[in-house]
């Protein structure tokens, strides 16, 4: 076909039509040709590389369309240009060169649902392919499209749906990331670097920073749990679990594996998956301190860095921050369960842009029995298909030896890197746990008066907010109330002060939700418990007597609360636990009650169909002849939702937010001022939310909600929402 345009432009650097300079365009076929590329040395990681190639060649092929040229050159006139690569992807490379076309498609818009070959609207790809239109495009004298390209060779071991569909989403996520990078370059200017050093470096510079052993009993064992997991990193790359009590030093071990891993196999970098965002900075500060800010990226609901382009984005640091939000090309990345597997079942490109560098990693989840119930099977599904296709190496990391392994493909080993996890738990043992029945709230707040420090750790913050009531105006302890009704500036401080009171022997009484037991380093002589799982309540052990000060064992007390009945969320976790304190006593809390706890639990949501409470993995079928019958990636994406779109921010205003509230007023809302909100911010439910704001309580500026009455707020006892002016309806969050 004879060119109708002298140049034909794949975009502007400023987004705008070109009038007639177009030296200010990029010309299409180096677009298509550097993108291409890109892809090809993104995807060559998991040997894809001439797909993704051919993929990154189509993409924007529909751009050599009379009526797109025209468009550029500043007619009005609407052009889809993604259905034309994928068009030719299925004309010319049959059925797998079909299902190639839906990234082509969707590399704009996000993964589409697949849809069958009899749809004809356009809310599926293959409704749009049917209703295009194809007709022959002018880019065969610039672009030359390869024969026949080698596709990947996926290891089949459970369900070809699903595996084929992550395939897929990976050569999305190269394609999404090689064309925005390209496109950047081009109209920015500046290509992204990366100064970082590699996992040898690494692991030698973590070495070197290691705690030195004292030679104390318990900094004994802690070596041991190192020179284990140095001596199981030369091992092939796998699913490994790591069982290692509180106290352990299972962070840093676990990562000195992890780097030692990477260094031998050749893996790209580290990613330390961990379940809350409250205990996140902490880990992140800690790798900081021993491998250098550049190495380390933390990327989490309150970090995460938004599209925005701003005068703060022209420092090198603040660029870098931004690049690694987009796609995790650095080191060590420590996020949170919520971002890792979220990302890996979503549509949209800003989400799934980064899931191509999950490959040939080692991915570290941390409290690994946390994983979410009722998306366990997915998870699990999800965990299994990276270590199987994608170069993978998966620790799941705990103190209670979840059996989420069992849920893995069957064939898929697990290799315990701990010596013997048995001798480790009677080595480390520190706390006694004793389980006394029921207690009213003014039995517990008498007993805590006989202690000098004690923990309760309590289901709700409705009953955590009532016992700090009842116990605040104490005259001989220093009182402390933690939810996450406040920011979390005052639960870091709070923290902080609390750690200062303990190391100095202060006497201190700590009232707190479920947030303090993942990995904050307190230790108290006492805790009480209030009735939950086997493994929260081996959790809030691991605040007692953690460094083992105590001559003989700390105290760890497990009771019902009669005056708060356990909610909902709750109820057949701790049911279980119940029956397994009934049957075993205070052995429930050893490693055989911990093995029995997991196996009731998980047989109890196996066979009530919970694992897969949304139905993420029925998304994906395949028939008897392995014939796709289903992709619903849209679907997949709109119902995985680890934590529930039902809360709402409240950003409470104080001296250190005043100036961003009015630059917020201002319509100047950085990305630097939103992480700083985020910080001084409250999550409420929706029915609490409607009731501040029948209360005149809150003010929406910009879409962020701002608390305006004072008095609803205290840095003592965080956000009043249970107070007789503020009734509010029992609820479950940490």
């Amino acid at each position: 076909m004879k060119k109708i345009f002298s140049k034909y432009l794949a975009h502007t650097k400023d987004g705008k039509p070109v009038k007639h300079n177009e030296t200010e365009c990029q010309p299409l076929s180096e677009h298509l040709i550097t993108t291409a590329s890109y892809a090809k040395e993104r995807a060559d990681f998991f040997n894809a590389g001439e797909v993704a190639e051919l993929i990154g060649l189509l993409h924007d092929i529909g751009k050599y369309n009379e009526a797109f040229q025209s468009r550029i050159r500043g007619e009005k006139i609407f052009v889809q240009h993604a259905i034309s690569g994928a068009s030719i992807l299925s004309d010319k490379y049959g059925l797998l060169g079909k299902y190639y076309g839906l990234i082509v498609a969707s590399h704009h818009t996000g993964l589409s649902n697949y849809g069958t070959d009899a749809d004809m609207d356009n809310n599926t790809y293959c409704g749009k392919l049917n209703n295009h239109m194809s007709k022959p495009l002018p880019y065969e004298d610039e672009v030359t499209l390869p024969l026949k390209p080698s596709h990947k060779k996926l290891v089949i071991k459970k369900d070809f749906a699903f595996c084929f569909a992550t395939y897929l989403r990976m050569l999305f996520s190269v394609l999404v990331d090689s064309d925005f990078t390209d496109t950047e370059e081009f109209c920015t200017g500046t290509k992204r670097i990366t100064q970082s050093l590699d996992m040898c470096a690494l692991f030698d510079l973590l070495m070197s920073k290691m705690p030195k052993n004292p030679g104390s009993k318990i900094n004994n064992i802690r070596d041991g749990i190192l020179k284990n997991c140095l001596a199981a990193a030369d091992k092939p790359q796998g699913l490994f679990s790591l069982t290692v009590p509180t106290g352990g030093g299972k962070t840093l071990s676990s990562l000195a594996f992890a780097l030692k891993h990477a260094q031998i196999h050749g893996l790209r970098r580290v990613i330390y998956v961990i379940p809350y965002t409250s205990i996140i900075e902490q880990n992140a500060a800690v790798f900081t301190e021993k491998l250098g800010e550049n190495n380390v990226f933390e990327h989490h609901s309150c970090v995460d860095v938004k599209e925005d382009v701003n005068e703060e984005l022209n420092d090198l640091r603040a660029k870098r921050l931004k690049w690694a939000s987009e796609d995790w090309n650095v080191p060590i990345i420590v996020t949170t369960n919520v971002q890792f597997f979220e990302s890996l079942f979503a549509v949209k490109t800003t989400k799934v842009r980064k899931i191509h560098n999950i490959t040939n990693t080692v991915v570290i989840f941390d409290e690994a029995q946390m994983l979410p119930p009722d998306y366990l099977t997915p998870c699990m599904e999800a965990i299994s298909e990276l270590i199987v296709n994608y170069g993978v190496t998966a620790v799941l990391c705990s103190a209670t030896q979840p059996l989420v392994q069992k849920f893995a493909y069957k064939s898929l080993e697990t290799t315990e890197i701990a010596a013997n996890p048995e001798c480790l738990s009677e080595q480390l043992k520190r706390v006694e746990y004793e389980f006394v029945g029921t207690k009213t709230d003014n039995e517990l707040i008498g007993e805590l008066y006989s202690h000098r420090s004690a923990l309760v750790i309590v289901n709700t913050r409705k009953h955590a907010f009532t016992l700090y009531e009842l116990v605040k105006n104490h005259p001989s302890s220093n009182i402390f109330y933690l939810s996450t009704l406040l920011t979390p500036a005052d639960r870091t401080a709070k923290i902080a002060e609390i750690k200062r009171f303990l190391h100095e022997n202060e006497p201190v009484i700590v009232i707190s939700t479920q947030l303090i037991e993942a990995g904050v380093d307190v230790d108290f002589p006492v805790a009480y418990r209030s009735l939950a799982g086997i493994d929260s309540i081996i959790q809030a052990g691991g605040r007692v007597n953690r460094e083992g000060k105590i001559e003989g064992h700390g105290k760890v007390i497990v009771f019902e609360a009669s005056d708060s009945p356990i909610p909902p969320a709750l109820r057949l976790t701790a049911s279980i636990g119940k029956e397994v304190i009934d049957n075993l006593g205070n052995d429930a809390f050893g490693l055989g009650g911990i093995k029995k706890y997991f196996e009731l639990l998980h047989s109890d949501l196996e066979r009530n169909g919970v694992m897969d409470k949304k139905g993420i993995m029925s998304e994906f079928e395949a028939s008897k002849r392995g014939e796709i019958v289903k992709m619903n990636f849209e679907n997949a994406a709109k119902n995985f939702q680890l934590i529930e779109d039902n809360t709402i921010s409240v950003v409470i205003p104080s001296e250190e937010t005043k100036e961003s509230i009015k630059l917020l007023r201002c319509g100047h809302a950085s990305r630097k001022v939103m992480r700083l909100l985020n910080k001084h911010s409250v999550n409420v439910y929706t029915h609490e939310f409607s009731q501040l704001r029948a209360d005149n309580a809150v003010e929406t500026i910009d879409s962020v909600n701002v608390l305006v009455a004072a008095n609803y707020y205290s840095s003592e006892s965080g956000l009043d929402i249970f107070t007789e002016d503020n009734k509010n309806a029992e609820c479950v969050f940490a």
